[in-house]
């Protein structure tokens, strides 16, 4: 089959999103399909064009043995609702722009969030009369009014769910990275058999990664019980309970708290944690994902929180990251991504927002060298028994075979 990935986001960046449309077109590439990607010019999470990038309106190249099409896209380091809007909608404009390309595919498949740039995918499909299929990593508006964004009675609200609505009808297929996000689309009533759950996963590749002696050393990796949380840090995430956390445990010299990456909320909980004077945490800012391997290797265990109990659909990709990487996980969060902690037998859950929960569970690992081991080779057998991206791409390309 020849597939089209129309994506916001793509490599070389790295976001949860990047990685999940990456490894799919990937793996259906090494599996004999032709892939192509239509996406904008790389600027997540910084705002900032790398070079090579920079002062273009169209450009295309090769990833990997993938042919991308890349259609302007405005960035800005300012990180502002005005701003992102603006970057939304600029490649939802300009990706418009492919409908003069000539290229006939068998499938089209646009991945969202931003809920705005799949609009564009449907004249696209419309008129290149090809099968859409709609790519749902998280189902707008409801999870921006679940982490309290919006609310449900709002104009915003109701605007983007006319969106999500057309997008629903007009789709062939829709596919979901949780079981429970299938349910709440069923319960919107879309039928059982549009709607096909193809969950994210862990890139095996990762494990490849070299580590790097020097963070180790650096950040004292050896010598520390270290806690680490890499990703985003936004509001839907809910690393207060990591501050409280920190706060908890500060009399425990040889424990310390690492937070990698960048987000909407960083410059508060780093106000806060410089407020309430914790040596014990740092907050270390974006660092390339092939370094993340090292932490995640060297630290004790992955702090995974979310928010509230409303996300319980949800599951982080960095929690395969971290399981696959044979990182004992804490998890503060509720639903499908307790489930799979539990499962795998790979770490600990306790309720979102329970700090008290969260400083014993972390103290039951600290005082349990044993149970660590265990929770690490459980947790990496179990993702690579049933979560890589390479089985998850097998599974998509049945789907997309029989559509």
């Amino acid at each position: 089959m020849k597939i089209l990935f129309h994506t916001h986001y793509y490599l070389p960046e790295t976001g949860p999103a990047t990685k999940r449309i990456s490894g799919l077109a990937e793996n259906l590439k090494e599996d004999g399909h032709q892939v192509e990607i239509l996406t904008g010019f790389p600027s997540y999470p910084s705002g900032i064009k790398p070079d090579g990038y920079k002062r273009k309106i169209y450009m295309d190249e090769e990833i990997n043995g993938i042919k991308i099409y890349r259609y302007y896209t405005y960035a800005s380091p300012k990180v502002n609702l005005f701003n992102r809007l603006l970057n939304y909608l600029s490649f939802m404009i300009s990706s418009l722009f492919f409908l003069f390309k000539k290229e006939k595919y068998d499938v089209i498949i646009t991945s969202s969030p931003p809920l705005f740039i799949s609009i564009s995918a449907w004249p696209i499909s419309a008129l290149k009369k090809t099968p859409l299929v709609f790519d749902v990593r998280d189902i707008w508006p409801d999870v921006a009014e679940e982490i309290g964004q919006i609310s449900r009675g709002g104009f915003q609200y109701k605007i983007l769910d006319k969106m999500a609505n057309f997008l629903y009808k007009k789709s062939d297929l829709i596919t979901t990275v949780t079981n429970m996000k299938k349910e709440k689309l069923k319960s919107k009533g879309i039928s059982n058999e549009k709607i096909k759950y193809i969950s994210n996963g862990f890139d095996k590749i990762f494990l490849e990664n070299d580590i790097d002696n020097k963070i180790v050393d650096e950040f004292n990796l050896k010598e520390k019980f270290t806690l680490v949380y890499a990703g985003n840090v936004g509001l839907a995430q809910g690393l207060d309970i990591i501050i409280d956390a920190a706060e908890n445990l500060k009399d425990y010299n040889d424990i310390q708290f690492l937070i990698i990456g960048d987000g909407l909320e960083k410059d508060e909980l780093e106000q806060r944690a410089k407020k309430a004077e914790l040596n014990n945490l740092k907050f270390l800012g974006l660092y390339p994902h092939k370094k993340i391997y090292t932490f995640l290797r060297y630290s004790d265990a992955s702090i995974i929180p979310l928010k509230n109990e409303n996300l319980k659909d949800s599951v982080p990709s960095k929690l395969f990251e971290s399981l696959g990487a044979g990182c004992p996980v804490i998890l503060s969060a509720a639903g499908e991504s307790a489930k799979i902690v539990n499962d795998s037998n790979g770490g600990l859950t306790v309720e979102p927002g329970d700090s008290a929960a969260l400083k014993d569970a972390i103290l039951q690992l600290y005082n349990n060298e044993d149970l660590k081991r265990d929770f690490s080779k459980n947790g990496q057998a179990y993702v690579l028994e049933n979560f890589t991206r390479e089985k998850i791409a097998k599974k998509l390309s049945v789907v997309l075979e029989n559509l």
